[in-house]
């Protein structure tokens, strides 16, 4: 019997947590100190935990002698279990200083400028700022889903948005990057020897809060001159840090010309993002995610199997309301509503909450491309302001 540990109990790891539950003879263990997380009723057991406490994370998998532990979608719950599977072996993970060196932005800029990766300028204190242009994004250097990112257009700005961006970093630390023009876009590798296996592009929009993303879809007009380039680049990134086999993950902005490198994660992106590529292209994205760190080899090559043209939104608002519900008024072959709120409950604004996502099935590529960077303009949310 595997006994497995899963890193938090998020909505977002389900189907996380079904590929995990497909293998035969094995136990599932969830942590985390949100108990109303969906998981922690789902689960053969549940642990009230904040894994962010290493020490006691630590101490929670040496005294239950767990096979296998498998980090959730953020950051946080990657670097706590590759802290701890430094120490005391479990496969699937990158050696604990290389991981803080992917997932913590001041680290990642210090390697890219070591290796020449396409980046951003940036600076990591005010007193710098004349090395760099206006306009700048202030980003926490550790924080995820866009929390405490602002763009500063002059000096004055800039004193007050890193104050913020410290306040949303669990070591209080942020930079500041000259903001770059061109369309957002995410790819998904799944590496084995450090080579690429498969791997998805994807566009992505920020329609309600300018730095989280809320819809998506399976990118079919990038330059393929671009997906070769940002090919090689995460082949020679494999190299360059020496990677385990696994998931790597890239936001990039690129003008179809050039591309920038944004951000770089090991664990699996959230908002069931592997949904999305699941129903577009019928692999199985959280099974490639959960084999490295099971011990099991991940094939040669994975082909895909169908093209549908799927959507996926988040609905969010930019202000503070009380949810009543959500639909969305548009012709399309399916629509699929997860959701995540009950009528009468209480909604953050973006992008601290969401009510749910929805897939929508389109009948055309041209129809999806056109579609999804517009999808807000068809969700109707009723609510009423707080």
């Amino acid at each position: 019997m595997s006994n497995i540990l899963l890193c938090d109990a998020n909505f977002c790891l389900i189907p996380i947590f079904q590929a995990i539950k497909t293998k035969p003879n094995s136990s599932l263990s969830v942590i985390g100190s949100i108990l109303s997380d969906p998981l922690h009723s789902l689960a053969d057991k549940s642990i009230n935990l904040d894994y962010s406490d290493t020490n006691s994370l630590s101490l929670h998998i040496h005294d239950n002698n767990y096979d296998n532990i498998i980090p959730g979608c953020n950051d946080r719950a990657y670097i706590s279990l590759a802290k701890i599977a430094d120490k005391t072996y479990f496969p699937g993970f990158d050696n604990y200083a290389t991981s803080l060196n992917i997932h913590h932005k001041d680290k990642f800029r210090a390697l890219a400028e070591k290796f020449n990766y396409p980046i951003p300028k940036a600076i990591n204190t005010v007193e710098k700022i004349n090395q760099i242009n206006f306009p700048v994004l202030i980003k926490p250097i550790d924080s995820f889903s866009g929390k405490g990112i602002n763009k500063a257009n002059n000096i004055h700005e800039l004193h007050d948005y890193w104050e913020i961006a410290e306040q949303c970093s669990s070591s209080g630390l942020a930079i500041a990057e000259e903001f770059i023009e061109g369309n957002l876009y995410s790819h998904s590798a799944f590496i084995k020897n450090r080579k690429i296996i498969i791997d998805f592009f994807v566009n992505e929009y920020c329609t309600v809060y300018p730095y989280q993303v809320n819809s998506s879809n399976i990118a079919t007009l990038l330059n393929k001159k671009i997906e070769k380039e940002l090919r090689d680049w995460v082949e020679k990134f494999a190299n360059d840090l020496e990677l385990c086999d696994g998931l790597i993950h890239t936001q990039f902005i690129s003008d179809n010309e050039e591309f920038t490198l944004i951000e770089i994660a090991r664990r699996c992106p959230g908002d069931l993002y592997s949904q999305l590529i699941q129903k577009s292209t019928g692999i199985n994205y959280a099974e490639l995610y959960i084999l490295p760190f099971l011990g099991i080899e991940l094939p040669n090559k994975v082909e895909i199997q169908e093209e549908k043209f799927i959507s996926r939104h988040t609905v969010s608002t930019d202000e503070e309301c009380i949810f009543l519900s959500s639909s969305i008024n548009l012709q399309c072959l399916k629509v699929e509503n997860i959701q995540l709120k009950n009528s009468g409950e209480k909604m953050k604004r973006a992008p601290f909450d969401k009510s749910g996502i929805y897939f929508i099935e389109h009948e055309s590529k041209e129809d999806m491309e056109e579609l999804t960077k517009k999808l807000k303009d068809f969700v109707v949310i009723d609510q009423f302001t707080i």
